[in-house]
């Protein structure tokens, strides 16, 4: 990522209006109206940053010990100049870490304090090992470098030890800060005795540099990172310079690393580390992003440090660790090309290539690549004329590196879908701005282009989209930070936009990139985290926080007394988490009731409270309002009252508000929820699939906009709900919200209800599946695609595919009269293209890697009925066919001759194939119209079936794995209203509806 601050498809494809260097402005598109659109949010705030350490040693003690004393307005007048920063802006916290190789757990809080009395206005490190990490992390100037300076003491007194301070940068805001670990992009350590050394993360104890500077009492050191092709790091030390370059296995230093700051003294009891000279030189850092942690909502992703040699090309590789942000996204790479979906050519999104260091890019043609979580709109503005939220979109696009001439192009969009083409000009984009090397600039809706004035040329563009979402039709963009767009659009934009980017080179060789890509508000599940991580109940209220570090991260602490120390907050990460505000804004009352305290105590409480987090302030995420308010015997009145209040102590931060699923009603106006929640949710426990699929139906029906977020709280002890439920059980449950939330891009947090102190010993299945869930949400880990539906038509031979999520995609026309179209990955692992079958000549036509249809292939007789899978789990599908009167499959490994015959059914009984049993191979079914009865098969040489009933009388059987498990499912199409309906595995229970336009023939396939 080179940061700027604010003030293979074959080249020759005619790409539909995509390849066309002037495109005309087509009817019914966007009107452009000077200033009438929404205000780009400020995405990408940097700034120089410096921390003197000074404040009064009063601070240095229990529970904070000074770390983050004095950095905020309002705890003291005479303790604000510590950092000093801009009118407006956040002081910057520092949080707590190991340090440490061996495990995550911070040491106590007495390890590491600033200003402590015998150490006035520095910051002390004792006791051994520890580290604390800066909450913004360093990014480069315009010259591709930043500079972190300090004055250290490595081991106060002594000038010969092996004792050292260490200087640590890692892309990763999750590292322990130890100087040698994996995820560590550079490491220095300064000795005692003036040995320095340089380490990069995965080259275990030995250095990649060393050097030496005279021994000293302290050392004045400046660290200045090129993350340009020099790949230098230049040291000085008390005036001596010194220039070290990468290790060979680096390509490019980040330019965006979080700083961490360690020591590591042989002797805990009596030897000190120091950072700062006790004045006004603390620790500089000549530029650090103030965006990327600054809440818990945006998405940012450097592209900086992937792995390139793995098979998805770094698209997908270290996501939470290149992505500063709380939240992370996975990636789809398609094909950029309107029409039916087809695959990308293998490496044509890359991420840190060898050749393209730190960015994403498009080497080989005409790409595209989709975001895998939404984009989604934060709550209007209270007070303003605003109907719905507002999301910003925004990249650095380069259309043709080293180039400013000439029609190649890049785009940045928002799809309705979420899958597709990546098609900038594709029916699902709501809205998307294409832009030329040359500056040449065309916006496009729903497949329709208008140009745009152009800008002049540079040799990369930032883009922004801001979108309004609904009835209002409001849009602005802007190129290079001026606006080229801002007006009425020509249809309502979505709530939940599925960001694209794309590119079309002009030749061969060419090649396009994208940097710096930054989401306002992220959608989908992203959250994961316990309620009350620190024990509310029973002394000495433990802080759990480090044993679900590993796969949490946005814990939430309850505090439903003012008994709970808040020196928990120096552990937290940025914006990472949830605090509970009862004690502020209740008075306990009779049994489970509580009473509400006058507006004005509220107001006074909160105050209170924010004094003394201080300068924690920016680690809240999230603010609670009371549990269960309406339970406890609060009035809507009083909610709202209460969640003004807190709104307006934490301005920038997600409110909570949670039913008791009793007091869910659903009568509109009884139980409401308050208007500026931003995340609600119900609590029910140790509930099926189909209980919860119902909550979230009912709390959407409850919400006061259609811009609030759901959440649900899975079980993870045996409460009166879950008492006579065995671990196993309550294992099984976790997966079953976790699939719900999965499913629904409007619930974005799974909270547990909570870790005790002997969890993991009480129900180690339960913790095990948490753990599972909680990575692959907090790591974005790529899950299976689910499937999508599609129709044909016979009368004019076309095919219409739509995405999962219920959107058209693609239209076209496939075969002759009588062919019947097929789906499968006919060429290997991807998405699934369309073939099809000629009943007339018994020939199968299958496109092959370009999407073209190749040279038939006979196969069975007349009247057999085709069918297509997988039959042996090599990666692509193959031919097959069921003849009817004999009721037998016979189906082929290699397109040519049957591989495995099996007979199965009865006489008018209808052929289905899927992945039953989600191991990878396809085997047979039949389909019983009379009793509406699935038969089952997991093997394609035996007859071992399992039945289920599913659809009504007259449907039409269907497989596809529904909601992206790995395993295929029953489903039915309806061709009375041209209806989907999909059932979960091993299941009845619907999970999938969808409806498609005219066609009478049911199609599903992975579409991306």
């Amino acid at each position: 990522m080179t940061f700027t601050p604010r003030a293979r498809r074959t080249l020759g494809v005619a790409a539909s209006a995509l390849t066309l260097a002037l495109i005309p402005a087509g009817p019914g598109g966007a009107t452009a109206a000077a200033a009438d659109g929404p205000t780009p949010a400020n995405l990408t705030a940097t700034r120089a940053f410096n921390d003197t350490f000074t404040q009064d040693s009063t601070l240095a003690a229990a529970p904070f010990y000074g770390l983050n004393g004095g950095l905020n307005a309002g705890v003291a007048a005479d303790l604000t100049t510590r950092q000093s920063p801009p009118d407006g802006e956040r002081a910057i916290s520092y949080t707590r870490v190991s340090g440490r190789w061996w495990t995550a757990a911070p040491p106590e809080a007495s390890f590491v304090q600033v200003s402590p009395a015998t150490q006035p206005n520095r910051l002390q490190f004792s006791k051994g090992i520890s580290a604390v990490m800066l909450g913004a992390p360093a990014v480069a100037d315009e010259t591709g470098r930043y500079t972190v300076s300090t004055v250290v003491d490595p081991s106060v007194g002594d000038t010969t030890s092996n004792d050292w301070a260490s200087i640590v940068l890692s892309r990763s805001h999750r590292s322990t800060g130890y100087v040698t670990n994996a995820d560590v992009d550079l490491g220095l350590t300064v000795k005692s005795n003036g040995t320095l050394d340089l380490y990069h993360g995965g080259g275990g104890e030995t250095a990649f540099w060393s050097g030496q500077v005279a021994p000293a009492t302290s050392y004045a050191v400046s660290l200045t990172v090129s993350t340009g092709a020099d790949r230098t790091v230049t040291l000085t030390v008390n005036d001596t310079t010194l220039t070290a370059t990468a290790p060979p296995t680096v390509t490019r230093w980040p330019s965006s690393a979080f700083l961490y700051l360690g020591a590591y003294l042989d002797d805990n009891t009596s030897k000190v580390t120091t950072f700062g000279n006790g004045g006004n030189h603390g620790l500089s850092v000549s530029r650090v992003d103030t965006s990327a942690g600054a809440s818990a909502k945006p998405l940012v992703d450097t592209f900086d440090g992937a792995p390139a040699g793995t098979a998805d090309f770094g698209l997908n590789q270290d996501l939470s660790v290149r992505q500063p942000s709380l939240l992370s996204s996975g990636y789809v790479a398609e094909s950029g090309v309107n029409g039916l979906v087809t695959n990308p050519v293998p490496g044509a999104v890359q991420v840190n290539s060898p050749a393209h260091p730190n960015v994403l890019s498009f080497p080989q043609g005409t790409a595209a690549v989709r975001l895998a979580k939404p984009a989604t709109a934060d709550l209007p503005k209270p007070g303003g004329n605003e109907v719905r939220g507002r999301y910003t979109v925004s990249a650095k696009l380069t259309p043709a590196v080293d180039s400013t001439t000439g029609t190649d192009w890049s785009s940045l969009a928002i799809s309705r879908a979420s899958n597709g083409t990546g098609a900038v000009d594709a029916p699902d984009i709501a809205l998307g701005l294409r832009v030329q090397a040359d500056g040449g600039l065309a916006l496009y809706q729903g497949g329709t282009a208008t140009v745009l004035p152009p800008v002049p040329a540079a040799t990369s563009y930032t883009v922004s989209l801001v979108l309004a979402a609904g009835p209002e039709k409001l849009a602005t963009v802007t190129v290079n930070e001026r606006a080229v767009f801002s007006g009425t659009t020509a249809a309502e934009l979505p709530g939940d936009g599925y960001v694209v980017l794309g590119a079309h080179p002009s030749a061969p060789g060419r090649v396009a990139t994208v940097d710096d890509l930054r989401v306002s508000m992220l959608g989908g599940l992203g959250y994961y985290g316990y309620y009350a991580t620190v024990d509310p109940v029973d002394g000495p209220h433990s802080d759990f926080t480090p044993k679900v570090a590993g796969w949490s991260n946005f814990n939430g602490y309850s505090r439903d007394a003012d008994n709970i120390s808040l020196g928990f907050l120096d552990n937290c990460l940025p914006a990472a988490c949830a605090l509970g505000v009862n004690p502020e804004v209740v008075n306990p009352g009779v049994e489970h009731r509580l009473e509400a305290k006058p507006a004005a105590e509220i107001e006074a409480n909160l105050a209170a409270l924010k004094k003394r987090i201080g300068g924690n302030l920016d680690k809240i995420g999230a603010v609670y309002l009371t549990d269960e308010a309406y339970y406890r015997g609060l009035t809507a009145d009083q909610i709202r009252v209460q969640a003004d209040k807190v709104r307006a102590a934490f301005p920038g931060k997600l409110l909570i508000f949670d039913y008791a699923e009793r007091d869910l009603s659903p009568v509109p106006g009884v139980n409401p929820v308050p208007a500026i929640a931003d995340i609600v949710g119900v609590n029910r426990y140790c509930q099926g699939r189909g209980t919860v699929q119902d909550l979230v139906t009912r709390l959407k029906n409850k919400l006061a906009s259609p811009d609030q977020h759901l959440m649900l709280f899975p079980e993870i002890f045996q409460s009166n709900e879950c008492g006579s439920t065995s671990d196993a059980q309550i294992a099984a449950f976790n997966a079953e919200y976790k699939a719900v939330a999965a499913q629904d891009a409007r619930v974005v947090y799974l909270h547990p209800f909570r870790w005790m102190d002997n969890t993991a010993t009480l129900l180690p299945q339960t913790v095990a599946q948490q753990q599972k869930t909680g990575r692959a949400i907090v790591n974005a880990t790529p899950a299976p695609r689910p499937s999508s539906v599609g129709v044909y038509r016979a009368a004019d031979q076309s095919v219409t595919q739509t995405s999962h999520n219920g959107v058209t995609i693609a239209r076209a026309t496939v075969g002759a009269p009588g062919d019947v179209p097929l789906a499968g990955h006919w060429n290997g692992p991807g998405v699934d293209t369309i073939g099809y079958y000629r009943p007339s000549t018994a020939e199968f036509f299958l496109p092959g890697p370009d999407g073209t249809i190749g040279a038939p292939v006979r196969y069975g007789n007349y009247n057999d009925v085709p069918v297509v899978g997988d039959w042996s789990g090599r990666g692509r599908t193959t031919i097959g066919v069921y003849r009817p009167s004999e009721a037998t499959f016979y189906l082929s490994d290699d397109n040519a001759v049957f591989k495995y015959r099996i007979m199965l059914g009865n006489v008018g009984w209808k052929p289905l194939v899927g992945d039953w049993d989600g191991n990878g191979t396809t085997t047979v079914a039949v389909y019983d119209p009379q009793t509406r009865t699935f038969h089952l098969n997991d093997s394609n040489q035996t007859e071992n079936v399992r039945d289920i009933v599913f659809g009504n009388t007259g449907d039409i059987p269907v497989k596809g794995d529904w909601d992206g498990t790995g395993v295929d499912s029953v489903g039915v199409f309806r061709p009375s209203d041209h209806s989907f309906s999909g059932a979960a595995a091993g299941s009845d229970l619907t999970v999938f509806r969808a409806t498609v336009g005219d066609g009478e023939t049911p199609l599903v396939g992975n579409w991306g």
